[in-house]
């Protein structure tokens, strides 16, 4: 298998500021617990269109979902206000495996989406997150729907097909 490159990496976190004055940065997951963010792991760090490489020293849970990153390479609270705002990156391999029925957003783009009865809808092309619901949005020429992300829509996904079937809830087609 090929190694990674940077443009198949995974947006897993966000710096959200500096902490201490010894270079530690406040993580802001996009999914709790972070798991693929681990010490003796490789991350990129994004930012301004730059991916820069840094070895994970120390992850720390730190209180509202948030985590505290120490790296190798950034010593100083100036060095690790400079990263605020850059996006956290692993490569795919170091995501958990996936259980049954389960999946990456990540992976979603490109796949079809088609109701139980068979209408298309259009294409995945990325995915919000509301705070409460996850949502995607659907794509179909210059139309576009926002799908939410729930059991009582989301009917099956087909990984192999690429293929979402939903039960659309009155009005989310409207």
């Amino acid at each position: 298998m090929p190694a990674p490159t940077a443009s198949s990496y995974v947006s897993v976190a966000r710096v959200a500021g500096a902490h201490g004055i010894r270079g530690a940065l406040r993580l802001r997951p996009h999914h709790v617990p972070a798991a693929s963010i681990a010490a003796g792991r490789q991350v990129l760090l994004r930012q301004a269109g730059q991916d820069t490489p840094h070895m994970v020293r120390r992850v720390a849970p730190h209180g509202r979902g948030q985590l505290l990153l120490e790296l190798d390479e950034v010593s100083d609270r100036s060095a690790a206000e400079r990263l605020r705002g850059a996006d956290v990156l692993v490569a795919p391999e170091a995501l958990p495996p996936l259980d049954a029925g389960e999946f990456y957003w990540h992976e979603m783009p490109g796949y079809r989406v088609e109701t139980v009865d068979g209408i298309a809808l259009g294409e995945i092309t990325g995915t919000m997150h509301t705070g409460t619901t996850d949502v995607w949005i659907v794509r179909e020429g210059a139309r576009e729907l926002l799908i939410p992300v729930v059991r009582d829509v989301v009917a099956a996904i087909d990984r192999d097909a690429r293929r979402v079937l939903v039960t659309p809830l009155p009005g989310l087609l409207d």
